[in-house]
């Protein structure tokens, strides 16, 4: 049976609250309006169980976060103060764990913490970035402009990161289903060909007892190998990008890779250029924005890069001069549109020119992104099929030719 909180009048017309236990709200109300009550609000209650379920499975996502900035936003904007605002914005989640989490923020600002110090007791769940921007909005009175920046990043990033991942599914089903289909052909159909000219005694060629062997390989021991194979395969991967030199590596060979490079390169200059708008709009001086955006960036070449120029800003050096001496992360587009920016004073308004430029070249590249990767694909399947045939029929055309 499930556990209800109700909110009744009784006959004496009075606000009665209290628990109920029924199999369903039909029947709790039932039960309630038998002994005399006027229902007026009958809720389920969490169950214990379950939540525990829920807090292992459920993860705050992307999406929960946008949700938690712009209620916020609507909710300051329109009046209401800030407690009652995030206490407003957690009844509204349907996510348990992230209700719990903006239930305690709410809790501490409540007992007098300011909304960043709150947030840093979660910083599992919100940057640096997001809670530093904060920050700044608290001091600066203004935080309600500086929620709805924030609202503004978190959009436009989530928006280009769903359309990269959207964008790997076609090539990554097409190689997934070209792999499927020569494991099945290696697993059923080589061996019987295999059989046949193995019985007539036929001289193969190495392309041949190549693929025969891979077949027989698969056959014995592919239920256990390619699953162990794969699973070392990701576990290697992952310990190895976990580790600095590692994630340095990596991150250079996204920035070399012909199609990659591209679309490394302009989605990380648009968050960057994104983030800079923002934190400059909101207030932020030039040297501590630097190091913010540098929170946000996925590659550590263009972490690096911006950590390293802190410094140099702090002594007077412009911006456009440090960044002009990374030219294959920074492009002279970028370098002459901030140039302009710095002596027209109007830097924040071409971060954000430069972050809708980028945007705008990453959502085109995206979508152009299946016609540039179709021929490499037909190549890579061609090949693949080509390799089997030779080695099946090139054995056969031998055996012909002796008869």
């Amino acid at each position: 049976m499930a556990q209800f909180s109700y909110t009744a009048v009784d006959q004496a017309n009075s606000t009665v609250r209290g628990h109920i236990q029924a199999r369903s709200p039909k029947r709790a109300s039932a039960t309630l309006e038998q002994e005399g009550f006027l229902v007026v609000n009958l809720k389920k209650e969490r169950n214990v169980k379950f939540e525990k379920i829920n807090h292992s499975i459920n993860r705050v996502t992307r999406l929960d976060k946008i949700f938690f900035t712009r209620h916020l936003y609507t909710l300051l904007e329109s009046g209401i103060a800030l407690d009652e605002a995030v206490k407003i914005t957690a009844e509204q989640t349907d996510n348990y764990k992230f209700k719990d989490i903006l239930l305690d923020i709410h809790k501490n600002v409540r007992s007098g913490q300011t909304l960043n110090i709150a947030l840093r007791n979660h910083e599992r769940y919100f940057s640096p970035f997001f809670i530093n921007l904060v920050m700044v909005g608290e001091q600066s009175g203004k935080l309600d402009e500086v929620l709805l920046h924030l609202l503004e990043q978190q959009e436009k990033d989530y928006e280009l990161i769903t359309k990269v991942r959207g964008a790997m599914i076609y090539p990554s089903v097409i190689i997934a289903a070209a792999l499927a289909i020569v494991g099945l052909m290696l697993t059923f159909v080589v061996p019987k060909i295999a059989e046949i000219l193995t019985d007539y005694s036929v001289e193969l060629p190495l392309a041949t007892r190549f693929l025969i062997g891979l077949s027989e390989f698969l056959t014995n021991y592919g239920i256990v190998a390619v699953p162990l194979f794969l699973l070392l395969a990701f576990g290697s991967f992952k310990v190895w990008i976990s580790k600095p030199r590692g994630r340095m590596q990596w991150d250079l060979v996204k920035l070399k890779l012909p199609v990659l490079k591209k679309i490394v390169t302009e989605f990380n200059l648009a968050r960057i250029s994104r983030a800079m708008g923002s934190l400059l709009k909101s207030g932020v001086s030039v040297d501590q924005a630097i190091l913010m955006t540098a929170s946000v960036t996925y590659n550590t070449h263009y972490k690096q890069s911006l950590e390293a120029s802190v410094d140099l800003v702090r002594k007077g050096i412009p911006l456009t001069e440090i960044l002009s001496g990374y030219p294959k992360l920074y492009p002279p587009i970028l370098i002459r549109m901030l140039e302009v920016g710095e002596k027209t004073g109007k830097v924040d308004r071409m971060y954000e020119k430069l972050a809708i430029f980028y945007e705008t070249s990453v959502t085109n590249t995206l979508n152009n992104l299946s016609v540039v990767i179709e021929p490499l694909l037909l190549l890579f399947i061609g090949g693949v099929v080509g390799f089997i045939a030779v080695a099946v029929l090139t054995p056969i055309w031998k055996f012909v030719e002796t008869i």
